[in-house]
C-alpha cells in the first residue's frame, strides 16, 4: 500500500467559501468526497440567529470560517489516514490557509502551503503551479 502511494500527492484547494480535495498522481486529478459540506453556504445556515454576539457582521464571518475550516480539518483526518505518508499540498489565499494552518491538528503532515487564488483555476495550469514544489520535493527526497 505504502509504495502504491509512492508518486501520489494529496491536494486541498481551500477558500472562504468552498473546499475541494484530490490525489494526484502527476498525471490526473481525482477528487476525494470530504464527509461534510464542501461549502461555506451550509456552515452559514447551521448559525443561530443574530445575537448580541455577533452584532458586528465580520465577528460573525469569522465564527462561520472557523466552523468551516474545523469541519474540513475533521474531513481532512479520514483521508489521512486512508493515505499514510502522502504528500499534502494545500492551496488557498494567504489568509484562509494561515487561518486553516492555525486550527489544523495536521499541520506537521503539510507538505507546503501554495497561495493564491485557485477556485477557477483548470487542471493543466494547477499542475504547473503544483510541478516546482513536486520537483523541490522529489529532491529533498
Amino acid at each position: 500500500m505504502l509504495n502504491e502511494n509512492k508518486y501520489k500527492y494529496l491536494v486541498l484547494l481551500l477558500s472562504a467559501k468552498e473546499v475541494h480535495l484530490f490525489i494526484y498522481d502527476k498525471v490526473n486529478f481525482e477528487k476525494i468526497k470530504l464527509s461534510g459540506a464542501n461549502a461555506i453556504e451550509a456552515y452559514e445556515r447551521d448559525m443561530p440567529g443574530r445575537m448580541g454576539q455577533f452584532t458586528d457582521a465580520s465577528a460573525h464571518k469569522e465564527v462561520v470560517l472557523n466552523n468551516f475550516l474545523h469541519h474540513i480539518d475533521l474531513a481532512l483526518g479520514v483521508v489521512l489516514n486512508q493515505y499514510p505518508k502522502v504528500p499534502l499540498f494545500v492551496l488557498g489565499a494567504k489568509k484562509t490557509t494561515g487561518h486553516f494552518n492555525q486550527l489544523t491538528k495536521y499541520a506537521k503532515l503539510v507538505t507546503a502551503y501554495i497561495d493564491g487564488n485557485y477556485n477557477e483555476t483548470n487542471m493543466h495550469d494547477l499542475k504547473a503551479v503544483l510541478a516546482h514544489h513536486i520537483i523541490a520535493l522529489d529532491f529533498v527526497k
